[in-house]
C-alpha cells in the first residue's frame, strides 16, 4: 500500500444521521423525523451492534424538551468554503467483506489494485456509477452514493474535531450545497455562521406519497443582521489573539481539504450511515439497519484475507479481453 495516499481528513468525534426504521411489511427502512447522534464505536443492542449513541444527543434532546428525539442539532462549519465542506462520491465495497475497494465521481474513479512487484496501488479508471460498474454487475462489489459534511456540534469540547453529516439522498445534498454556497457568498465565508440542521420532509410518487426526512440548514439567529454581528465578533477575537483561522488554508498544505473533498479513498466503512438501496419504489432511504435478529451469521474471513480476494477480484475484472480470452 502506498503510504502517501492515506486521505488526511479532521478527526471525526462521530457521525449525525436521520434516524430510520425498518417497515415490518416491506422490510425496507423508513426515515424517522428525528436525528441520530452517535460516536465511532458500536455497541451491542438487542443482540445486534449498533454505532453507540453520543452523550451529546441526550444534552440536545433534553433542550428540546423530549429526551427521547433529536430534531435540530446547532451547528458551526469546520471548512469555510462550500467545496471543502461538503463532498458527494460513489463508494464500492467488496463482497464478502465490505472492504472498500473503489471510489468514483460518474466520471473518474480510483480502485485499489496490485502491480506487477506485488503493491497495492491506486489505479484511476472510468467510472461508469453502479448500475454499470464492473464490479458490481459481476456481484463482487457493492456500491453507494455517500454524502459527507463536517461540521462542529455547538457545545463540544474539542476544537480540532468535527462530527460528520452523512447520508446518500440526493434531495439532502441538494439543499444542504446551495444553502452553503448561498451562506458562503452572503456572509463571507462558512466559519462561525450560526447554524441549525433541521429536519424537513417531502413525498412523491416514487415513496407511494408518503412523507420521509430530509436535511436542511437554517439560521440559529433572530435575523441574518444578528447572525453577521456574531460572525464579525468570533472571527475579531480569534484574530486578535493571534490564532490563524484560515483553516481550508491550514490543511490544503496536506492535502487534507482535497481528500476530504472526495480525492482519496475512504478506507473506513461506516454502513449504518449510508443507504444499501432504494425505499420502496424508488424514494432514498438514509440509512441502512443491520441484519435481522436471529439471522444466521456468515462465517468472518480476516480482514487482511479479506482485503487481498477484494483486490484479486478487481485485478481479474479489469483485464484488457484479450488477456482473458488466452
Amino acid at each position: 500500500m502506498d503510504l502517501n495516499t492515506i486521505a488526511l481528513t479532521p478527526h471525526a468525534l462521530g457521525f449525525i444521521k436521520v434516524a430510520c426504521d425498518d417497515d415490518a411489511l416491506f422490510g425496507e427502512a423508513r426515515t424517522r423525523n428525528e436525528f441520530l447522534i452517535t460516536q465511532r464505536h458500536h455497541e451491542a443492542c438487542d443482540g445486534q451492534s449498533r454505532l453507540a449513541a453520543h452523550p451529546l444527543r441526550e444534552k440536545l434532546a433534553c433542550r428540546e424538551g423530549d429526551p427521547g428525539k433529536v430534531t435540530e442539532v446547532p451547528i458551526r462549519l469546520f471548512f469555510n468554503r462550500t467545496s471543502n465542506a461538503i463532498a458527494i462520491k460513489y463508494q464500492a465495497y467488496s463482497t464478502p467483506g465490505n472492504v472498500p475497494v473503489c471510489a468514483g465521481d460518474g466520471r473518474k474513479a480510483r480502485r485499489i489494485e496490485r502491480a506487477a512487484d506485488n503493491t497495492q496501488v491506486i489505479a484511476e479508471l472510468p467510472c461508469p456509477g453502479p448500475e454499470l460498474c464492473e464490479l458490481v454487475r459481476a456481484e463482487k462489489a457493492i456500491c453507494r452514493r455517500q454524502v459527507r459534511m463536517s461540521v462542529q456540534i455547538d457545545g463540544q469540547n474539542d476544537p480540532l474535531s468535527v462530527f460528520e453529516v452523512r447520508t446518500s439522498s440526493l434531495n439532502s445534498y441538494r439543499a444542504l450545497k446551495s444553502q452553503l454556497l448561498l451562506i458562503e457568498r452572503r456572509f463571507g465565508g462558512l466559519r462561525h455562521v450560526p447554524l441549525k440542521l433541521t429536519l424537513w420532509q417531502a413525498s412523491n410518487e416514487a415513496s407511494g406519497f408518503e412523507a420521509f426526512s430530509l436535511m436542511r440548514l437554517v439560521l440559529d439567529a433572530p435575523s441574518e443582521a444578528e447572525a453577521m454581528k456574531a460572525v464579525t465578533a468570533a472571527r475579531k477575537e480569534l484574530q486578535d489573539a493571534g490564532i490563524n483561522d484560515d483553516i481550508d488554508a491550514i490543511l490544503s498544505d496536506e492535502g487534507a481539504a482535497e481528500a476530504f473533498a472526495g480525492a482519496s479513498m475512504e478506507f473506513q466503512a461506516v454502513r449504518e450511515c449510508y443507504a444499501e438501496g432504494t425505499r420502496r419504489a424508488g424514494a432514498e432511504k438514509v440509512c441502512i439497519s443491520p441484519s435481522a435478529p436471529g439471522a444466521a451469521e456468515q462465517p468472518r474471513m480476516p480482514l487482511a484475507q479479506v482485503a487481498a480476494a477484494a483486490i484479486q477480484n478487481a485485478m481479474q475484472l479489469t483485464r484488457p479481453a484479450a488477456a482473458e480470452a488466452a
